[in-house]
C-alpha cells in the first residue's frame, strides 16, 4: 500500500461522520528505534542507579512489539520493525525502502542529550559506540506523513531542531516544485497531450505536518525510579491502564479505599481491555471516554478532529498521551508534542477517572480470591461512571431546554459529558437512556446537531441502524430525522451499509405510532433527495408507500405527518427518474395523489400532493417520448391540478400552478400557440368586481375554448393572473405565460424539511417513548409564559363582566370626533380586548388607531387590488394573538396577522363550479337585480367556536362553508329563494341564519348538508339590501333583524315564527345598525339622528345632529359600552357609555 499522504494535513478536517470507522484503519509501518547499551556512560547523565536492578526493566522495553500490537488493533499495521541497537547504516537503508505511512519510536534511555546542531544518538555497530544522526536525514528518508515518538532525555529538544529542519524541508520542497514547473512543462504552442506534460512527483505532504510526541522538555531528564517503568513515556502511551494503576497506587497523598493494594494484584486484575464487561475492559472504556471528553473541551475543534477522530492510531497515542502528560508532570516532566496542545492534566474529568480507579481497586481482593478459586468470570459490582455522567447531561438539558432563539442557542455552553453519551451508546445496560438524552439534546437544533457530528456521533448510529429491539425505534429514527435534515452527506453511507432497510421496517410496521413512522418516511424522503442511488435502492418501497396512503382513515389529523412524508417521498422517489416515473404508472401512484389533493384535510399534505405530481409532470423533458399509458396519466393529473387552482390554501395553489407549469412543458408544441394568444388576454384583464364572475368568462365559453387540456390549463392558469389573492400567485401565473421554458420551483420541500432543524417539531408525534419522556412538546420563554397568562386572565375579567343595559345610559359622552382620513370608512371594528380599532376606508386600506381620549394612527396596511371594495372585516383569536380577516367584494379572503401585518392566507371563497371540475354539485346560478346599480355585497361571517367561515354574496343563491383550519371548503347550502344573502350569522351549535334580499330569514343546520332548516318569511317582507341580523345566544337562540326604515322583528329558530316588535314605523332611511352583542342594546344612524333602543323597541335616548346623515358604518364593542361610527367625510366618532374613560 502506498503512502497516504493527505492524512496529516492540518487544513484537512474529515469529518467523523463521513464514513464509518473501518475507513479509518490505514496500513502503517511501526519502526521501533530502542538504544539500550547499559554500559556506556554518558557526561551528560550522571548515573545514580544499579545497572544490574534496572536490567529487568530495561528489558520491558523488548516487548514493546507487543505493546503496540495492543494499541489500536493488530490488522491496522502491515508490518512492525523492531530496531534493537541497529547501526545507523542499516536503519537508514531499511527506512528509505518504506512506502507505507511510519511510525518511528525512537526510545532513547542513556543516550547522549541530542546536540545543538540537531543529531540524536544512534548505536554504531563498527566502533560499539553512540554516534549523531541528523534529524534532518532522518526526516529525509521517512517522507511524510508520519509520527514520532521520542521517550529520551531532553526530547524538547529535539522537537525544536525538527520543527527547524522540517520548515527547510518544506521551502526545498516548494523551490523544487517551481523550478519543476518552469523546466518540465513544453510550451503552449507544442503539440503534446496534456497527461505527457505532467512532471515527476514530488512529495505533497511536508514534514512541517508530521506529528511529534516528547517524554520531556528541553531540559529536563527522564524518570530513574525503580518502582517505575524504564520506559514511563512509552508505557503511558502502550500500556495506559496498567500504568495509570501503578502510578495511582504509588501516590502518597491520596486517600484511598483499600490501601492495602500492592504492584503484584495489579498485574493480576483479570479480563481484557477490549471486553466492557471484565474489570480491565470497564477501566479501559471509562479511560476512552474520560480522555475523549477532555480532549474534546479543551481542543479546537480542528485540532481534535485531526488527532482523535482521523485516525485509530493516531486518536490511541493522544488519548493514552493526555495521561502522559499527567503522570510524567508527578515526577517533574513536561511533555511535549507537534501540534502543540494545552494543558489539560488539571481538568476536573481526572477526579472521576480517579475515582473509577479506587473504587476498582477496592474491589480487587474480593475478585481476586474468586479468580484463584477457579471463577473464570468473578463477580464485581459495575463502575457508576457512566451513570452519573449522564445524569450531568440531563440536568444539562433541563437547564438550557427554556432557550428558544437561535442567538440564545449559539451562545450556549457545550456540554462536556456529550462524548460520554456517544461512548455509552456501545453499551446495552444504558443504550436507551444515552439515546434519549441525545434525542432530547438534537432536538435544540441545527446547533446541536452540527455538535454531535463534530464529536463523532455517525459510526455510532450508524452502527445501531443494524439493532433489532423495538424499544430503539423512536429514538434512532429521530436522532437520524435530525442529522439527514442538516448534512444530507450521510446518505452514501447509510445506503452502502444498508441502514435505509431499518428505516423501511419502520415505517411499515403497523405496530410503530403514526409519528415514529412519520419520521421513518422523512428519513427515506431524505435518502432518495437528489441522489439516483439511492431512488434506485429504494424503488420497490413505493408500492409500500402507496399502501399506506391508500390506507383508510378516519381522522387525518392523526395522520397527517404519515401522509405528508409518505407523499413526498414519491415525489422526490421519481424526481428526474425515468424508471421510477414508469413504476408509478403501473402502481397507478398519479390516482392516488389527486384523489388525497381534493380529499385531505390538510393543507400540507394536499400541497405534497401537488408537489408530487409536479415532480412526476417534470420528470421527462420534451424530447423523451412518454408511453401511451403515462401520456393520459399526465392529463389526468392535469386535469385533477385545475380544480385545485381554487383550494383555499395558497401553498396549495402554488404547488398546483409549478405542476401545471410542468405539464405544459411536457408538450410545449402542443402550447405554443394557446400561451400566445392567452397571454393577451391575461394583460388586459381587470379585477372583477364580484367574486362570482372570477371565472365566468371561462365558464360562459366552455368547450369553445377548452378544446385540448392544453387549452384548460392554459385558462385556468390566465384566471389565477387576473383575480388571485395572492400576490405571489399573480406573478407566478404571470411569469408562466410570459416564457414557458424558464425554470420555476418552490421551497415547499425544503420549507418542510426546515420543520426538523429547529427545536420542538415532531416529538409530540412519537406517541411514545420520547414524547412520553419529555412531556410537553413546547416550553415558552418565561417573559411570553407570564404575558400570555396575564393576557388570559384580563380577557377572562373582560368576558365575565360584559356591558348591560344601565352602562348604556352615559352613550352620550364623545370620546372623540376627528376627521381621520380623507377616504370614506366602510366598515370598522373595534377589538374585544385591546384599545384600537380597525377601520377599512374606500381607498382599500386597513388603519389601525388607538384610543385613550383621542385617536392615535397606530399603522395602514394595504389591502386588496385596484378596483375591489372591503365588505368585511373580523377578528380571529382576538383572545391571543390576532389575526385580522378582511373579505372584498370580489370575494377574495385575506387574513393578515396583526402584529407583523404579514399576509397569512388567502382565497376566493366564491366562484362558479364547472361542470368538468364538480359535476356532484348543484349549478349555483348568479342573481341579477335590473333595479340596483350598486356593486354585489359580499358577506362573511366567522365563527371562532367552530373555526369556521360562512360566506355568501347578495347576487347568488348560495352559501359556501369554509374550515380556516383546514383551509379548505367543507360544502356549500342552496338558499332555496331567488333572493341573495345580505347578512350571515352563525353561534357554536352549527346553526347559520341568513338575511335574505327578498325579506325572509333563513336558518339552516349546517351539520346536516341535505335537510337545512329555513324559517318562514314574514307577512310584510323587509327591504332588501339593508337587513341586519344577529345571533343571540342569551335569549333563547332568537334572532333579530332590522330594516332599512327601522322595522325590527324578532325570530324564533325552533317554531320559524317571528315576531314584529312595537317600533315606530319611519320614513327615514336607516344608513347603518348595529347591535350590541351581551347589553341588549341596538343604535340606529338615521337622517337626524343617532338612536339608541332596547331589543324590545324601546328607545332609551338619541342624539341629535344631522351629520348622522352621512353615517357610513357603526359598530359596538363586543362586550363594552363603546360605539365606533364613521362617515361618508372621513371622519370618525367614538361614544363611551361608562362616565370614567380611562376604564376603556
Amino acid at each position: 500500500m502506498k503512502r497516504k499522504q493527505q492524512i496529516f494535513l492540518p487544513d484537512t478536517i474529515i469529518d467523523t461522520y463521513a464514513a464509518c470507522p473501518e475507513a479509518f484503519y490505514p496500513n502503517m509501518k511501526v519502526v521501533l528505534k530502542i538504544c539500550t547499551t547499559l554500559l556506556m556512560t554518558t557526561v551528560t547523565i550522571k548515573q545514580t542507579f544499579s545497572v544490574l536492578k534496572l536490567l529487568k526493566t530495561y528489558l520491558r522495553s523488548t516487548m514493546l512489539e507487543t505493546r503496540l500490537h495492543g494499541l489500536a488493533m493488530i490488522y491496522i499495521y502491515r508490518d512492525l520493525v523492531l530496531n534493537i541497537d541497529v547501526g545507523i547504516d542499516e536503519f537508514g537503508k531499511s527506512n528509505r525502502q518504506l512506502e507505507e505511512r511510519i511510525l518511528f519510536h525512537y526510545n532513547g534511555h542513556g543516550v547522549p542529550r541530542p546536540t545543538a546542531n540537531g543529531e540524536i544518538w544512534v548505536f554504531n555497530k563498527n566502533f560499539t559506540q553512540y554516534i549523531p544522526l541528523s534529524l534532518y536525514d532522518l526526516q529525509k528518508w521517512m517522507s511524510s506523513p508520519s509520527i514520532y515518538v521520542f521517550d529520551c532525555s531532553h526530547a524538547g529538544v529535539v522537537l525544536n531542531l525538527f520543527v527547524k529542519f522540517a520548515e527547510q524541508i518544506d521551502k526545498e520542497l516548494e523551490e523544487a516544485r517551481r523550478n519543476l514547473a518552469q523546466t518540465s512543462f513544453p510550451s503552449s504552442s507544442t503539440n503534446v497531450h496534456p497527461a505527457a506534460q505532467i512532471p515527476p512527483l514530488l512529495p505533497t505532504s511536508s514534514p512541517i505536518h508530521d506529528i511529534l510526541l516528547g517524554a520531556c522538555s528541553e531540559n529536563e531528564l527522564l524518570p530513574m525510579n525503580p518502582e517505575l517503568p524504564a520506559d514511563l513515556f512509552t508505557s503511558c502511551l502502550t500500556t495506559p491502564i496498567r500504568i495509570a494503576l501503578r502510578w495511582y497506587v504509588l501516590q502518597k497523598n491520596i486517600s484511598r479505599l483499600n490501601p492495602n493494594i500492592d504492584q503484584e494484584m495489579i498485574d493480576k486484575i483479570p479480563g481484557t481491555v477490549t471486553d466492557r464487561k471484565s474489570m480491565l475492559g470497564e477501566l479501559n472504556w471509562i479511560f476512552t471516554a474520560v480522555t475523549d471528553t477532555i480532549a474534546w473541551n479543551s481542543l479546537p475543534k480542528d485540532t481534535f478532529q485531526r488527532l482523535f477522530r482521523q485516525d485509530l492510531l493516531v486518536a490511541s497515542l493522544f488519548r493514552n498521551f493526555l495521561l502522559a502528560e499527567r503522570i510524567m508532570r508527578s515526577y517533574g516532566c513536561h511533555v511535549c508534542s507537534r501540534p502543540t496542545l494545552p494543558p489539560m492534566f488539571e481538568h476536573r474529568l481526572w477526579n472521576a477517572w480517579d475515582m473509577a480507579l479506587d473504587l476498582c481497586l477496592k474491589q480487587l481482593p474480593s475478585v481476586l480470591k474468586q479468580t484463584e478459586s477457579g471463577i473464570r468470570e468473578p463477580v464485581y459490582e459495575p463502575s457508576s461512571f457512566f451513570a452519573d455522567q449522564l445524569t450531568a447531561f440531563s440536568v444539562w438539558l433541563g437547564e438550557n431546554s427554556l432557550l428558544t432563539t437561535t442567538v440564545e442557542k449559539e451562545q450556549l455552553k457545550q456540554p462536556e459529558q456529550l462524548p460520554i453519551v456517544l461512548q455509552v451508546l456501545l453499551s446495552q445496560s444504558h443504550r436507551q437512556r444515552a439515546l434519549d438524552l441525545l434525542a432530547r439534546f438534537l432536538d435544540i437544533g441545527t446547533w446541536a446537531v452540527h455538535l454531535a457530528l463534530s464529536v463523532g456521533i455517525f459510526p455510532y448510529v450508524l452502527r445501531l441502524l443494524q439493532a433489532t429491539s423495538d424499544d430503539l425505534r423512536p429514538y434512532l429514527v429521530f436522532i437520524w430525522a435530525k442529522i439527514l435534515a442538516v448534512d444530507r452527506a450521510c446518505q452514501i453511507d447509510i445506503i452502502r451499509e444498508k441502514g435505509h432497510e431499518y428505516f423501511i421496517s419502520t415505517l411499515t410496521d403497523a405496530r410503530s405510532s403514526n409519528g415514529v413512522r412519520a419520521l421513518a418516511a422523512f428519513n427515506l424522503t431524505c435518502l432518495v433527495d437528489n441522489y439516483t442511488k439511492g431512488q434506485d435502492e429504494l424503488l420497490p418501497v413505493m408500492s409500500r408507500v402507496l399502501d399506506i396512503l391508500n390506507t383508510p382513515t378516519t381522522y387525518f389529523h392523526e395522520t397527517s405527518a404519515l401522509f405528508l412524508w409518505s407523499t413526498l417521498f414519491l415525489g422526490q422517489a421519481w424526481r428526474l427518474n425515468a424508471n421510477a416515473c414508469e413504476k408509478a404508472v403501473l402502481i397507478r401512484a398519479p390516482d392516488t395523489l389527486q384523489s388525497l389533493l381534493t380529499t385531505h384535510d390538510t393543507p400540507e399534505v394536499r400541497a405534497a400532493c401537488a408537489y408530487a405530481l409536479g415532480t412526476y409532470l417534470s420528470s421527462s423533458t420534451s424530447g423523451n417520448e412518454l408511453s401511451e399509458r403515462r401520456s393520459e396519466q399526465s392529463k389526468e393529473a392535469a386535469i385533477a391540478l385545475i380544480r385545485c387552482l381554487h383550494d383555499g390554501s395558497p401553498l396549495v395553489r402554488q404547488e398546483v400552478l409549478v405542476a401545471l407549469h410542468h405539464f405544459l412543458n411536457l408538450f410545449p408544441q402542443t402550447t405554443t400557440t394557446t400561451t400566445t394568444t392567452t397571454t393577451t388576454t391575461t394583460t388586459t384583464a381587470t379585477t372583477n368586481t364580484s367574486g362570482t364572475n372570477i371565472t365566468s368568462n371561462v365558464n360562459r365559453t366552455g368547450s369553445l375554448l377548452y378544446k385540448t387540456v392544453f387549452d384548460k390549463v392554459t385558462e385556468a392558469i390566465q384566471t389565477v393572473a387576473s383575480s388571485d389573492p395572492s400576490y405571489e400567485m399573480v406573478q407566478l401565473s404571470e411569469k408562466i405565460l410570459t416564457n414557458l421554458q424558464q425554470p420555476i420551483s418552490t421551497t415547499f420541500f425544503h420549507w418542510c424539511c426546515s420543520r426538523f432543524r429547529v427545536s420542538n417539531t415532531i416529538t409530540r408525534d412519537l406517541g411514545s417513548g420520547i414524547a412520553q419522556q419529555r412531556g410537553a412538546s413546547y416550553i415558552e420563554d418565561e417573559n411570553d409564559f407570564f404575558a400570555r397568562s396575564n393576557r388570559y386572565w384580563r380577557n377572562h375579567c373582560i368576558r365575565s363582566n360584559p356591558s348591560r343595559l344601565a352602562d348604556f345610559q352615559h352613550m352620550r359622552e364623545t370620546i372623540f370626533n376627528n376627521r381621520i382620513s380623507n377616504a370614506t370608512p366602510l366598515v370598522l371594528r373595534l377589538h374585544p380586548y385591546e384599545n384600537y380599532l380597525v377601520v377599512a376606508n374606500s381607498s382599500g386600506n386597513l388603519n389601525f388607531y388607538e384610543f385613550d381620549g383621542s385617536p392615535r394612527s397606530k399603522s395602514i396596511l394595504k389591502v386588496g387590488s385596484i378596483g375591489s371594495t372591503i365588505n368585511t372585516l373580523d377578528f380571529i383569536n382576538a383572545h391571543d394573538r390576532t389575526l385580522i380577516c378582511v373579505g372584498t367584494d370580489t370575494s377574495a379572503i385575506r387574513i393578515f396577522d396583526e402584529s407583523t401585518q404579514r399576509l397569512i392566507s388567502s382565497w376566493i371563497a366564491l366562484y362558479d363550479q364547472y361542470t368538468h371540475i364538480h359535476s356532484s354539485h348543484h349549478h349555483h346560478r348568479s342573481i341579477s337585480n335590473p333595479t340596483s346599480t350598486s356593486q354585489a355585497k359580499f358577506v362573511v361571517d366567522w365563527n371562532q367556536q367552530l373555526c369556521r367561515i360562512y360566506t355568501s354574496s347578495s347576487n347568488i343563491d348560495y352559501i359556501s362553508l369554509w374550515d380556516v383550519e383546514r383551509e379548505r371548503r367543507l360544502y356549500t347550502m342552496d338558499t332555496g329563494t331567488s333572493g341573495g344573502v345580505y347578512c350571515l350569522v352563525s353561534d357554536s351549535n352549527g346553526y347559520c341564519a341568513a338575511g335574505m334580499g327578498d325579506g325572509t330569514v333563513r336558518c339552516f343546520d349546517t351539520r346536516s348538508r341535505e335537510n337545512p332548516i329555513g324559517i318562514s318569511p314574514s307577512p310584510t317582507p323587509l327591504n332588501r339590501h339593508s337587513s341586519i341580523i344577529t345571533l343571540k345566544s342569551d335569549i333563547n337562540n332568537r334572532l333579530l333583524s332590522i330594516s332599512n326604515m327601522g322595522q325590527l322583528r324578532r325570530w324564533d329558530t325552533e317554531t320559524g315564527i317571528s315576531a314584529e316588535l312595537p317600533v315606530p314605523q319611519t320614513s327615514q332611511h336607516i344608513s347603518a345598525a348595529d347591535i350590541h352583542s351581551t347589553g341588549n342594546v341596538l343604535s340606529l344612524a338615521t337622517a337626524n339622528a343617532l338612536q339608541f333602543k332596547t331589543c324590545f323597541g324601546d328607545l332609551l335616548f338619541d342624539i341629535k345632529n344631522s351629520k348622522f346623515a352621512q353615517t357610513s358604518c357603526l359598530s359596538f364593542h363586543q362586550y363594552r359600552p363603546l360605539l365606533a361610527v364613521g362617515f361618508k367625510d372621513g371622519s370618525l366618532s367614538m361614544f363611551n357609555g361608562k362616565t370614567n374613560s380611562s376604564t376603556v
